[in-house]
């Protein structure tokens, strides 16, 4: 799906409210705040849950755009709100290892190359949940032929392997559990940014 395609297919989300969806801004009524750090306190606590709401950009080329998403990760099973950038929601994203599906602003549930092709027009890159939750979890293991460049830091913050280059900038603690706050990627002219705005629930060990 080519970007000209995906800004027209993405225009009427990124313009209108959804009101088929449940408002998942309820879960923010109450937690703890994190703290925002240069590097992880252990590198080798794990992360088996989390909730958080964060914003990402990317580019490519001269071209771009942006939102805001909320994620829930539990029971190996990823749930994931996208917003516009005025807080539109404009889909949700249900990914585990049993079945991957998109629900859009109408209702509309996409799975199978429609899941792909809609995953590229909101991110401008086919780009995996995997990818991100590996990095959140401290999972890094899990992704394909990545290696770590040297790092001063205690937990490694520089990655590459034959599709990405990775840097993750910050980190935030709650509870004694920390997760990236700040993640980039970049493949060619491509660029994409992840920011952790809040954590609203995390757990591990």
């Amino acid at each position: 799906m080519n970007f000209k395609y995906a800004q027209f297919f993405l225009a009427p989300f990124f313009l209108s409210a959804c009101a088929t969806l449940n408002d998942p801004f309820e879960i923010f009524k109450s937690h703890a705040p994190s703290i925002e750090t240069p590097q992880a306190i252990n590198e080798n606590r794990f992360i088996e849950e989390f909730s958080i709401k964060a914003k990402f950009s990317y580019s490519v080329d001269s071209k771009g755009g942006s939102g805001r998403l909320i994620w829930r990760y539990e029971n190996n099973q990823d749930e994931i709100d996208i917003f516009s950038p005025f807080n539109n929601q404009i889909a949700k994203i249900i990914y585990s290892a049993k079945e991957k599906k998109i629900i859009d602003a109408n209702g509309k549930v996409l799975s199978g190359d429609d899941f792909d092709h809609y995953i590229q027009t909101l991110f401008g890159k086919n780009i995996s949940p995997d990818l991100f939750r590996h990095l959140i979890t401290n999972h890094i293991e899990r992704i394909k032929d990545l290696h770590k460049e040297d790092s001063q830091l205690n937990r490694a913050t520089h990655f590459y392997n034959d599709e990405w280059k990775i840097v993750i900038n910050a980190f935030k603690t709650q509870d004694k559990h920390t997760i990236p706050s700040k993640i980039s990627i970049s493949q060619g002219t491509f660029n994409f940014n992840f920011i952790v705005e809040e954590i609203i629930n995390i757990a591990g060990k």
